[in-house]
């Protein structure tokens, strides 16, 4: 009997320390941020009254909001499809045999080796309109950092610069996990390149897509350094994020309130978001 108990038990309690530290770092500030976007919050952090919807009231009239949210969804739409396609493109060219495989799973899995605030400063020299690399070399004038598309479009490249490698490596090992038998089969068959990639990688590699798409939009939801060190939302507000937004009302300002508020919408939308995606997988997706 004990030992039936102490085998019923081991579980939960092997799961006890992950689901403590998930309840201290996760699920309890959730909790107190929502909390705090129903009261006045002090500048000490105290809320002082509650105040129901208000401050969500005051935040989707606010012209900042609504620039901060248009360009979060903006940077969404621009930003997935183009990772997911330089990322899907590399694991494709990688998955090749020849020479030169090795030498390009290297190149595309090397920025995950890099910080982020290095990685950041280097494109920031790089894109620099008056000494930067890419405008000597293309020998162009344009204004990164001051054109409101350039801006977007330098928010987009680092952005893809930060997801290439973990979304290229996740893609490159489905790819490997294809079954080498299915690939003969197919030659033998008569099939080309882009047949292979529709008719066998494509659904083999379909729930591996749907997670890299995932963590895409959530990534896309929830981009703020990049702004931070590049940009810092400019020029005037074309490139503000929400979560950019969430920093500076929150930390720069002490209006604790709205930062919270701000950062119940982004939870929300991304939430919606996926939970869209999910119904769909559930459709399209098949696992073997």
């Amino acid at each position: 009997m004990k030992k039936r108990t102490a085998s019923l038990l081991k579980p939960y309690i092997l799961i006890l320390p992950a689901l403590a530290l998930a309840v201290v770092f996760a699920y309890r500030p959730f909790l107190l941020t929502l909390l705090n976007s129903l009261h006045t919050v002090s500048l000490q952090g105290q809320r002082l009254s509650f105040v129901g919807f208000e401050n969500y009231q005051r935040l989707f009239v606010s012209q900042s909001f609504q620039a901060s949210l248009s360009n979060t969804l903006r940077f969404t739409l621009y930003f997935v499809p183009t990772n997911l396609i330089i990322c899907l493109g590399a694991a494709l060219l990688s998955n090749r045999k020849g020479k030169l495989a090795t030498l390009n799973q290297i190149f595309f899995f090397l920025p995950m080796a890099v910080g982020l605030s290095s990685a950041m400063m280097i494109l920031k020299m790089m894109f620099n309109p008056s000494i930067g690399i890419i405008n000597q070399l293309f020998g162009s004038d344009i204004q990164w950092f001051n054109d409101k598309h350039a801006a977007m479009a330098l928010l987009v490249i680092a952005g893809v610069y930060l997801d290439i490698g973990l979304n290229f490596l996740l893609l490159h090992a489905a790819l490997r996990n294809v079954p080498s038998e299915l690939h003969e089969v197919a030659k033998i068959e008569g099939a080309n390149s882009l047949q292979v990639f529709r008719y066998l990688q494509a659904p083999l590699i379909a729930p591996t897509f749907v997670f890299v798409l995932m963590t895409n939009i959530k990534d896309a939801m929830l981009i703020s350094s990049p702004v931070l060190i590049l940009t810092e939302g400019g020029p005037f507000r074309s490139t503000q994020t929400l979560v950019y937004q969430m920093y500076l009302e929150g930390f720069k300002s002490g209006n604790y309130a709205m930062g919270s508020a701000i950062a119940t919408v982004v939870f929300l939308l991304t939430l919606s978001a996926l939970l869209l995606l999910l119904h769909l997988e559930r459709r399209r997706v098949y696992y073997q």
